[in-house]
């Protein structure tokens, strides 16, 4: 597996709050605005990582099923609920980026999910966080490599 420079400061706070936001609707009994509401009275945040923390968050509720089920089908041999629930969460962030930002390349937004990982998994975990990603990429029909000069996010500002 490629190693990946650390992302950004900012771009790290807004993928470590949606974690927390994605772990507490997966826990279920709130809807993803109240954990929102609750999350942002509790952790302020600023606000382009309110934004983004938040538009993952959304994107992960709203395609909650259809993330569910890529994650399913490509964690061969795993059922979902035998996936840790960080495992889990971390796969919605990542999936939920994929959806909402379809032109950057999986490895792009893989690179967040994993450096995060590595703080919050148990080690053994990356390796398979990682390919059950990129099996989703595939079946998404999202291209590996590097971002293209014409993607419009010129900078990693999510």
């Amino acid at each position: 597996m490629k190693a990946f420079p650390a992302p950004p400061p900012h771009v790290v706070a807004a993928r470590q709050a949606a974690l927390q936001m994605i772990y507490a609707l997966e826990v279920g009994g709130q809807s993803a605005e109240q954990i929102e509401r609750w999350y942002l009275q509790a952790h302020p945040l600023a606000p382009a990582v309110r934004e983004s923390a938040l538009g993952l968050v959304e994107s992960a509720a709203q395609h909650r099923t259809q993330i569910q089920d890529l994650i399913t089908k490509h964690a061969v041999g795993y059922r979902l609920e035998r996936i840790s629930m960080v495992d889990r969460c971390l796969l919605m962030m990542g999936v939920a980026e994929m959806l909402m930002s379809p032109r950057e390349p999986a490895n792009f937004v893989a690179q967040p999910m994993l450096y995060i990982a590595r703080r919050f998994s148990v080690p053994g975990s990356i390796k398979f966080l990682h390919g059950v990603f990129l099996a989703i990429a595939g079946e998404l029909g999202r291209p590996l490599g590097e971002r293209a000069a014409a993607s419009p996010r010129s900078s990693h500002a999510s």
